[in-house]
């Protein structure tokens, strides 16, 4: 991509050129060349029309915000990669972004069982029917503004590929970072009874404002399970997108955590779609912001087949000025009878100038389900900091403690071991502040 794309506004004065040095990146296909060129058209379109944005932030990204591909910090010096962490032994780690040549490490045994974990590039050139079939299977280019962007600018981004029956214990990591213009896209195939955690995430290169617009597909095969954590930890100049949607077959079962602590704006879509019998969804959210940020999450928890369950819980903890807007949906189809939707939105707010809305809706078609949703606004709970102070526990440590307890709960339903214990003592960290 050339150069000259560097910190002109959102969208302004991109030429097709832009998308045919992205497309020569990627070293695209005849097929995928097509499908950028058709959001490149339809970009014109969608970004005239700000109900079409997918945000309510677009005006602040048009405003705020530059991009370009050309970073002007320094790109980071490789390191050494290793399968022992502080999160525990990994399967595998893939680190990836602006600028940067990819580096990938997976252990021996799971390439032996066909596990995959590439580079889209490499995903492209290795396995092209896989990528083709799955690429933009669960999202469109042409449903948001961001979205026609994103797929017409399509960079770096990981394909993940785990066959029928295997089943990964230790966890996987990909790292992306970002430069002034990040497009990553994330795409998890899970075969049928495959079993694998991942731990995705997004951090800054350098200190410059940037725009991230990012994609995650994720595939479930039937009776598969997968557990999927992203943690945006931008720069608090730069802007990000995310729009997050699984496929979920029978039986199949998904957590999924998104976890928002850096960015000036953050936009977030996280949707699962429970398109056969019996599959089963725990959507879970978190977001960490002070200052200025602005922050929205939107959930949509899709029962298109019978006897699904899903149970959604975002929770924010709000510092400063900082601003969060939930938006969450339960949408139950004729065909979803036995479906059982769940959704909670509390919010804690440590200062008086913080704010958070919480718009739940239900679209409830079938008539033998079970719904609920709840949302709260609150600061730290008296009683239990009287409880701590009566046991001789200093007011500092108390309302930590407080502050602490809430974000752990979403670490909570993560399977026991390392890796629930290191997120337990990450979130903690980030929820003092």
């Amino acid at each position: 991509m050339s150069a000259a794309l560097a910190l002109r506004p959102l969208g302004q004065s991109l030429g097709l050129a832009d998308v045919e040095a992205a497309s020569q990146a990627l070293a695209d296909p005849a097929w995928l060349k097509e499908r950028r060129l058709a959001a490149w058209a339809a970009w014109p379109r969608l970004a005239a029309d700000p109900s079409a944005s997918g945000t309510r932030f677009l005006e602040g990204l048009r405003q705020a915000f530059s991009f370009g591909v050309a970073a002007s910090s320094p790109v980071p010096e490789a390191q050494a990669l290793s399968l022992d962490s502080a999160w525990g032994p990994l399967s595998g780690l893939l680190r990836y972004g602006q600028g940067l040549e990819p580096q990938a490490l997976l252990s021996p045994a799971l390439k032996a069982q066909g596990v995959r974990v590439l580079t889209l590039r490499q995903a492209l050139a290795e396995q092209p029917e896989l990528v083709r079939r799955h690429l933009f299977s669960c999202t469109k280019p042409d449903e948001t503004s961001l979205a026609a962007l994103h797929a017409a600018l399509l960079g770096p981004g990981a394909l993940v590929h785990v066959p029928r029956g295997v089943k990964v214990a230790a966890p996987l990591r990909l790292e992306g970072l970002a430069g002034q213009a990040f497009f990553p896209h994330t795409l998890v195939v899970l075969e049928e009874a495959a079993e694998l955690t991942v731990v995705d995430s997004v951090a800054s290169q350098g200190s410059e404002a940037g725009l991230t617009s990012a994609v995650s597909e994720l595939v479930l095969g039937a009776a598969s399970r997968l557990h999927y954590i992203h943690h945006q930890g931008l720069n608090t100049k730069s802007a990000f997108s995310l729009r997050q949607r699984t496929a979920l077959a029978s039986s199949a079962y998904l957590y999924t955590l998104s976890l928002v602590s850096g960015g000036a704006v953050s936009s977030s879509h996280i949707e699962s779609s429970l398109q056969q019998e019996g599959g089963s969804v725990d959507l879970l959210g978190l977001v960490l912001a002070k200052g200025d940020q602005q922050v929205e999450i939107r959930t949509l928890q899709d029962h298109a087949a019978r006897n699904g369950a899903s149970d959604a819980l975002v929770k924010s903890i709000l510092r400063g000025k900082a601003r969060f807007y939930f938006d969450g949906v339960v949408k139950i189809a004729k065909a979803g009878q036995g479906s059982n939707a769940f959704q909670s939105n509390p919010n804690l707010l440590l200062s008086s100038d913080c704010r958070a809305e919480s718009i739940p809706t239900l679209e409830i078609e079938a008539d033998d389900v079970a719904c609920k949703h709840a949302a709260s606004l609150g600061s730290l709970d008296e009683e239990q900091k009287f409880y701590l102070l009566s046991r001789g526990i200093s007011e500092q440590d108390a309302e930590t403690a407080i502050v602490e307890g809430f974000a752990a709960e979403v670490a909570q339903r993560l399977p026991a071991g390392p890796l629930q214990d290191s997120f337990i003592e990450m979130l903690a960290g980030l929820a003092r502040g």
